[in-house]
């Protein structure tokens, strides 16, 4: 399951005990590790930097990093070389949009962390109650994966 590759990615920090902010990954950046290792996806570390600055709310608590970096693993897998034939991409991110918002009852960051009462523990629960919710809307995409 994507949420057992994404709980990899939070549980590798805690080894490091009081040094742990120096191995830490950020949400977006958990997701999309998550689902690079989980799909198979074959994104290598200086295309995975690019999801770097969109944790925590783009550093703004503005958009959620969860739902950034579930998008960009929607994008390397259902995305086309010709913009014209991203359908499923485009279809698959508004859903997972949809979906997220309806689970979370926000897209911002810091609204979704005042509602889920987020506090020094940190995002780790939401981030694996949305790799389960990203892996539904993946898996209802990838056998419909049609270029309209």
């Amino acid at each position: 399951m994507l949420k057992n590759e994404v709980n990899k990615i939070i549980q590798y920090e805690l080894q490091f005990g009081n040094q742990r902010e120096l191995y830490h990954y950020n949400c977006a950046e958990a997701i999309l590790l998550g689902a690079n290792s989980y799909y198979n996806l074959q994104l290598d570390p200086r295309t995975l930097k690019i999801i770097k600055p969109f944790g925590g709310g783009m550093n703004t608590g503005n958009t959620c990093g969860i739902l950034t970096g579930g998008i960009a693993a929607i994008g390397a897998i259902f995305a086309e070389d010709m913009p014209s034939l991203n359908h499923t991409m485009k279809e698959a991110t508004k859903h997972w949009t949809e979906q997220f918002e309806n689970r979370f009852k926000n897209t911002n960051c810091t609204q979704i962390k005042q509602l889920n009462q987020i506090g020094n523990e940190g995002c780790a629960h939401l981030i694996l109650q949305a790799a389960d919710l990203l892996q539904q809307v993946i898996e209802k995409y990838k056998g419909n994966k049609t270029t309209q």
